[in-house]
């Protein structure tokens, strides 16, 4: 068994997919056990760790990052505010990585937390960071928090799923970012 375990362990992504795929494919009872499992892991998504985990990459970006990234270059000049922007996208990808597989998989529920975790995160940035690279971005706790929500409604949510996270915003954000619904 020591052999299987070492070998998984050394097979790429795309390799590790390939086989999950064959096997599925071979056998319908492993493909339900496949499902179930992935879906397991998919779920529960913790609105307080993700809203945690965005304050905290946001948190870690420093202000020699935007300085390293402005200036002069081959196509033109990059000012300070759009370096920041540019750091703050790279930082969010990730998680609209993740809303969007919840949207593609039909997790609604799954969805709907992720984007609420998000807003938070954006929301106790804008409010409890001392951050000094806050100071080079300061619209863009709205400014992308209005990115997630649109990432969010791409997703077709439903009716019941928009009135939510309407409360939620009004309920727990004190209606911070109740325009971008």
């Amino acid at each position: 068994m020591k052999e299987v375990q070492q070998i998984i362990e050394r097979l790429s992504p795309t390799d590790a997919s390939s086989i999950l795929q064959v096997l599925a494919a071979s056998d319908e009872a492993l493909a339900a056990r496949i499902t179930a499992m992935a879906l397991a892991r998919l779920s529960p998504v913790d609105v307080e760790e993700v809203a945690a985990a965005l304050y905290d990459e946001l948190e870690a970006l420093k202000v020699e990052e935007v300085w390293d990234r402005t200036g002069r270059t081959r196509d033109g000049y990059v000012e300070p505010s759009e370096a920041a922007d540019q750091l703050v996208e790279a930082a969010l990808a990730p998680f609209l990585q993740d809303l969007a597989r919840y949207q593609t998989l039909g997790l609604r529920a799954e969805a709907n937390r992720m984007c609420e975790g998000l807003l938070l995160g954006f929301y106790q940035f804008q409010h409890e960071s001392t951050s000094k690279f806050k100071n080079w971005a300061p619209d863009a706790p709205l400014v992308f928090a209005g990115a997630v929500v649109d990432a969010w409604k791409a997703g077709s949510p439903a009716k019941s799923d928009a009135r939510a996270l309407k409360a939620f915003v009004t309920e727990e954000l004190g209606g911070w970012g109740a325009n971008l619904l």
